[in-house]
């Protein structure tokens, strides 16, 4: 399993944060690069279950993801079903002096060399919260 960690810094309020990171039905159009495709399932108070096409680095995973809320606090996405089965992503967010600090911590049941110095899956999930906060700070 891959485990893949950082912080990020917005210049957003915690809310509009985590309601933008969370809004996975807004991904295809505002991620296409990443999202080629999003289904929603079903979704429930708390939870929603999505069937997903994530693209990081230069593969795609097909996947079915169940996604877990604790407004405005937490997101855990775990992968349920697909390509990556097992893996999950969790989404962090505090208010530090009226920024947003969000903490993303995965982990990816991909193959990747452990002795590599440049992770590709890493350097793309940054990518796509960089234009996460791109979105959230434009608005």
């Amino acid at each position: 399993m891959l485990k893949i960690s950082f912080e990020k810094e917005i210049n957003a309020d915690i809310e509009k944060s985590f309601n933008i990171v969370t809004n996975f039905e807004n991904f295809q159009e505002l991620f296409p690069e990443f999202y080629p495709s999003i289904l929603i399932k079903s979704v429930r108070d708390e939870s929603s279950l999505v069937a997903e096409h994530l693209k990081l680095h230069d593969t795609e995973f097909i996947i079915m993801a169940k996604h877990f809320f604790s407004r405005p606090h937490t997101h855990e996405m775990r992968v349920v079903g697909g390509d990556i089965k097992g893996s999950s992503i969790n989404e962090i967010f505090s208010l530090n002096d009226g920024k947003t600090t969000l903490k993303v911590v995965a982990e990816l049941d991909v193959k990747s060399s452990r002795f590599s110095k440049k992770n590709p899956y890493k350097d793309s999930l940054n990518d796509l919260y960089d234009k996460m906060i791109l979105e959230i700070e434009k608005s």
